[in-house]
């Protein structure tokens, strides 16, 4: 059920739900109710057949979905191994020929083409040899696959990332984020490298099974194809790295891929240098020992070449012992004029460790350099990786003192210059606060921040003084008590949303599930969600562009001015969209008043009434609330009382916005004193000097 969610794009409990309530459903035909298992063919085409997913990703997904669920039965050693070999040898023999067409006998087959292609079995004769002889459905299914994907390489990836699946546990432990991969990538300098001096040699001592390696390759393209050195202490890991940098166009001549901790030693120097310090527990993380990974790969760069190293927080960028030996180890090496950037990470990128904080270290050999003694530092650890960050923190350091570029003509976004002695004596951790800034930026940031305290200041003492008059009457003699002990006296007959919605008395919609991509702070349609529904987020911050929602959403609609947007998520809420034309965001519900009903409910009054009783909302430890919003009961009440009650809602609304102002004013007026404290643009002046004490 976690394979059908992923090959969806859903949440897993989503698919409980769609097996709950949808009786045409797959059938499960293995396992059992805590693990069932469904054929794969039926579940793409029920989902096809209801519109969940379209043709184009069922067919690309389908065969890898196929074929990781018929690995679980696999009898050979190692099916990653096993597929990646057979992907390797197809890529060698030619994408176009399949290898199990034409065949009785597809294991044999294989097997002969990879005695004739890799007879000194560099690269896969064991791992072909290895396959069962009753596996040729893994012959087959490899095929499918290929077909599917278009290339070999990219069917390849698509094994990659989906390693997981195959409970392939030494692969997944060293896999990182796709934007962290990215990342390395970019601030690596192989590209600008390339462009000025032609063919380039990346290296990585820990290759593992080739994330970075490919990530920079990708990153030349297949007319700037690099020579590759790396190595790893996994001979399995190793064989498939070759295999992988095979299928991904670079030349067998040009990799060198050895079994051990050592890069193999060359008459050419690395261009680039990529790695990932090999993970360690925290409470026998040894803090030497990284130093002594970063020293290698320090030695190995001359000006104009760059490492990035990849490893925990805690060390690279975090507080050491004072006066220690690994904090020694730390400051010798920023002394050296060998780190360019230091980068504290946001957490999670390392996904098979959620809980692992990394940091990157940027390498190159600048004692020459005019900004020798300085560097940059970055903690994005607050943020998620997007591609606007990873853009800035590219851009922040290949324009700090790389060749091609002034420091002085670029304004950098999240890195900060910082003098290394500021650093060591006394020693400090390796990180920032705030945002960097010039000594211009500086001046000009507190101009700014003093006008606003000015302004906001001002705007304080105007809402001060015409307050009373600002502040409209609250109709509360609308309002009388009722003893409901009276003859007479009765309660307001009650109806259920379902039966108001049934009668087409409202009408109810679902909101739209957005892809996280296309929510930005700016574009023309306002995103409602849980969170602005719930007062936990303003609303206008977070919008979708125009075009982008009519292209990726053609059967999702807008809200309409006065729409009721509610959830029972975390808690039960509603508002009214006054304005209309925003996305009412799932699980976000709307709730449509017919202009026939104007008589019986409000936009106001039905939204207030919504969850009024205290229901809707779930006990701890639920899995949902106590009651379906079809379930729940409004009130309604005789037309002049509806009247009487939006008038009282809207002079409550009005002081409500008139107080929300005010705190808005408040907070900003804070927020300016306090940044600017920290940022030093704005300090304090005693009261004995302003002679003022309130």
């Amino acid at each position: 059920m976690s394979d059908i969610a992923e090959f969806a794009g859903v949440q897993r409990p989503v698919v409980t739900t769609w097996r709950r309530r949808h009786r045409d459903f797959p059938a499960m035909v293995g396992g059992d109710e805590s693990r069932p298992l469904f054929p794969p063919d039926e579940v793409a085409a029920w989902m096809l057949s209801t519109g969940r997913i379209d043709r184009e990703r069922a067919e690309q997904e389908l065969s890898l979905f196929l074929l990781t669920g018929l690995a679980a039965g696999y009898d050979g050693p190692d099916v990653v191994a096993a597929v990646t070999s057979l992907l390797c040898l197809r890529f060698l023999a030619g994408e176009s020929d399949s290898l199990s067409e034409g065949t009785v006998d597809p294991v044999a087959a294989v097997r002969a083409l990879a005695r004739r292609l890799d007879p000194d079995d560099h690269v896969l004769l064991a791992e072909i040899c290895s396959i069962p002889q009753t596996a040729s459905w893994l012959v087959r299914q490899v095929d499918e696959l290929v077909e599917a994907s278009w290339t070999c390489q990219a069917a390849f990836e698509r094994v990659m990332s989906a390693r997981h699946r195959f409970e392939a546990g030494r692969l997944s432990a060293s896999g990182v984020a796709p934007a962290l991969v990215r990342l390395i990538a970019e601030l690596s300098g192989a590209v600008e490298r390339a462009r000025r001096r032609g063919p380039v040699l990346v290296a990585d001592p820990a290759a593992g099974p080739g994330d970075l390696l490919v990530a920079v390759s990708g990153l030349l393209g297949p007319e700037n194809r690099p020579a590759i050195a790396a190595a790893d202490t996994d001979l399995a890991l190793a064989r498939l790295l070759r295999r992988r940098l095979l299928v991904h166009g670079v030349e067998e001549r040009d990799l060198d891929v050895r079994v051990g901790a050592e890069l193999p030693d060359g008459p050419a120097a690395p261009d680039a240098i990529v790695t990932q310090i090999p993970y360690q527990p925290g409470e026998v993380r040894d803090a030497d020992a990284v130093f002594t990974i970063i020293d290698d790969v320090a030695v190995r760069l001359s000006a104009g070449r760059f490492g990035v190293v990849l490893g925990p927080a805690s060390i690279l960028a975090g507080d050491l012992p004072p006066y220690s030996a690994q904090e020694r180890a730390r400051a010798d090496l920023l002394a050296s004029d060998m780190v360019e950037a230091v980068i504290r990470l946001p957490g999670g990128l390392v996904p098979f460790r959620p809980g692992y904080e990394t940091a990157l270290w940027v390498l190159t050999q600048a004692r020459a350099s005019r900004w020798s003694g300085r560097v940059l530092l970055a903690d994005v650890s607050g943020r998620e990786l997007t591609h606007q960050v990873i853009s800035d923190l590219v851009e922040d350091v290949a324009t700090w003192r790389r060749d091609g570029y002034l420091p002085g003509a670029h304004t950098r976004v999240l890195c900060q210059q910082v003098a290394v002695r500021d650093l060591i004596d006394p020693p400090r951790s390796l990180m920032i606060s705030g945002r960097p800034t010039s000594r211009r930026e500086r001046a000009d940031d507190a101009a700014r921040r003093v006008t606003l305290v000015t302004q906001r200041g001002a705007d304080l003492d105007r809402i001060g003084a015409n307050a009373t008059a600002n502040r409209g009457h609250v109709p509360i003699e609308l309002l009388a008590a009722v003893d409901p002990q009276l003859p007479g006296s009765v309660r307001p007959k009650t109806e259920a949303i379902s039966a108001l919605v049934k009668a087409k008395r409202l009408t109810l919609h679902k909101g739209t599930r957005l892809k996280a991509e296309h929510i930005t702070s700016s574009g023309h349609h306002v995103v409602l969600g849980t969170d602005e529904v719930l007062g936990i987020r303003r609303a206008g911050e977070r919008r979708v562009d125009r075009q982008v929602f009519a292209r990726a959403y053609p059967n999702a609609q807008l809200t309409q001015p006065g729409d009721i947007l509610f959830t029972t998520v975390l808690r039960p809420g509603a508002i009214v969209d006054q304005r209309g034309y925003s996305i009412a965001e799932f699980p976000v519900r709307i709730l449509r008043i017919p202009a026939a009903e104007s008589e019986q409910f409000t936009c106001r009054v039905l939204a207030a009434l919504l969850f009024a009783d205290g229901s809707g909302s779930r006990a701890e430890g639920a899995v949902r609330a106590s009651r379906a919003i079809e379930d729940q009961r409004v009130i309604l009440l005789p037309p002049d009382q509806v009247r009487a009650l939006d008038r009282l809602l809207t002079r409550i609304d009005d002081r409500r916005d008139l107080a929300r102002k005010e705190l808005d004013v408040i907070d900003e007026l804070q927020d300016a004193a306090i940044g600017g404290l920290i940022d030093g643009t704005l300090t304090l002046i005693p009261s004995e000097i302003t002679g003022q004490d309130d």
